[in-house]
């Protein structure tokens, strides 16, 4: 029996959760420790998104059980991925705060800036994603405000990840392409409907 609806979202959550646990349980407590959850979780966040963005296109191309149970859950796999990036978040607000040296001199005010933005479109869109929403702000509207914040979303994540990747090309390049990857089925599914 495959999860359906919300329980994809609280069992994602929940796991999610028990993971930064069990992290940050087996590890000492410094900064080290919580920023490899932070990273953890903004692996989980580019997976969760990638599945929510990707669905219609997946199933365009691949019409099968499982890619048709993805774009029928979409909605939920879509808030589970705000949920894991608001995880990310308290993390990141986390190390701010206990050891803020020199997490917060490391950090550039472009990426606060950048970075917060992509928040309100992530909590924009998990806030929307009910058909009240759909209905109260008009379709037009839902997904103009949408398909904005995908393509925000990604390009925040390509920024990271080309960030990442010259610090360590070994381990960050494949979510580098991976990232390439998404945008790029969409865009070929895009322009291959049209």
């Amino acid at each position: 029996m495959r999860l359906n609806g919300w329980h994809i979202t609280y069992w994602t959550i929940g796991l999610i959760l028990l993971a930064v646990v069990l992290l940050l349980a087996s590890s000492p407590w410094n900064a080290d420790s919580i920023k490899i959850a932070i990273r953890s979780t903004g692996r989980s966040s580019l997976f969760l998104f990638s599945i929510a963005v990707t669905a219609s296109s997946v199933y365009y191309f691949w019409k099968a059980p499982f890619s048709k149970w993805v774009l029928q859950n979409r909605r939920y796999i879509g808030v589970s991925f705000a949920a894991s990036h608001f995880i990310h978040l308290g993390l990141i607000a986390l190390v701010a705060i206990v050891f803020p040296e020199p997490f917060l001199e490391d950090q550039a005010r472009s990426q606060w800036i950048f970075g917060g933005i992509g928040y309100v479109f992530v909590a924009l869109m998990a806030l929307t994603s009910s058909d009240k929403a759909q209905h109260w702000l008009g379709m037009k509207n839902w997904k103009k405000l949408h398909l904005i914040g995908v393509y925000y979303l990604w390009f925040v994540f390509f920024m990271t990840y080309i960030k990442h990747t010259k610090i360590d090309p070994s381990f960050y390049a494949p979510f580098l392409v991976f990232t390439i990857a998404v945008l790029s089925l969409r865009l070929i599914k895009h322009f291959k409907a049209r």
